[in-house]
């Protein structure tokens, strides 16, 4: 039984609507897209702004039917759910009919769904969005994807930061366990904090570098003026040797890798 179903009739025909599921994800779902439509092949959407992607291998590229099993998948912790991965395991079937005067009925059935299920059946169904994304691209030959941007550029418009620091030897504990407090905020109150880690040098201990990725300015804006984070300064500076070192960072390249944070955005 699908946890989720969403069905709508597409003026094209069966093959050429199957051809834009498995081939086209990137005209009527994401931008950032990197498909395989064979099967056996693996595909990956992503929402880089949203904090979502999905990966998935497909299972059958047949005339009735387009079906993928979801092997990887995350959504944002600002999404309130407690599963992350809650695609993982899924499975995602296009079935499709032939309907009137040459055209298509679509259904869709997302199996093995658990809060998800409920998010698109109570809150907001972003599978119809998207689906009406295909149906414009299917009869006008323009859908309306996420403008992901390409494979491999997925932190474009993020705030990306590190500090560095040495702590004094006589001072290590109190660092330590102000940067426990200090990340455990973030962690609670920061939802737009996509990365946040503390670093240590393996060869000096009393080394620190952090490293940080914000949604956006604002998002840095709320992390920079918060009073915890006014806290934690206060209590560190004294405890280091010299002012920690701030560099923001602007992106020269990356490997079509994930971020670890990833709203649903079907």
């Amino acid at each position: 039984m699908a946890d989720f179903v969403h069905e709508l009739e597409i003026a094209a025909s069966p093959d050429s609507l199957r051809k834009l599921i498995a081939e086209r994800g990137d005209a009527w779902w994401t931008t950032n897209a990197l498909i395989d439509s064979q099967v056996g092949g693996s595909c990956e959407f992503r929402f880089p702004v949203a904090g979502f992607h999905a990966s998935v291998r497909v299972i059958r590229n047949s005339q009735d039917l387009v079906e993928w099993y979801c092997v990887d998948s995350a959504s944002p912790r600002s999404s309130g759910f407690e599963n992350l991965h809650d695609w993982i395991g899924s499975t995602i079937a296009f079935i499709l009919t032939p309907g009137a005067a040459g055209g298509t009925h679509l259904r869709l059935e997302h199996r093995g769904l658990g809060e998800s299920a409920e998010f698109y059946n109570t809150r907001s169904n972003v599978w119809a969005h998207y689906l009406d994304s295909l149906k414009r691209l299917a009869e006008t030959g323009n859908g309306a994807p996420y403008q992901g941007g390409r494979p491999g550029t997925r932190t474009e418009g993020l705030v990306a930061k590190t500090v560095s620091f040495r702590v004094r030897q006589d001072q290590i504990a109190t660092a330590e366990a102000a940067i426990q407090t200090f990340i455990d905020n973030i962690e609670r109150r920061e939802p737009d904090t996509l990365v946040y880690r503390s670093y240590r040098d393996v060869d000096d201990l009393n080394s620190f570098t952090h490293y940080m990725i914000f949604k956006d300015a604002d998002a840095h804006a709320r992390h920079r003026d918060s009073e915890y984070c006014a806290a934690f300064v206060r209590v560190l500076h004294p405890c280091c040797e010299a002012l920690p070192r701030a560099v923001g960072l602007s992106l020269f390249r990356e490997a079509a890798v994930g971020i670890d944070a990833g709203a649903p955005a079907a």
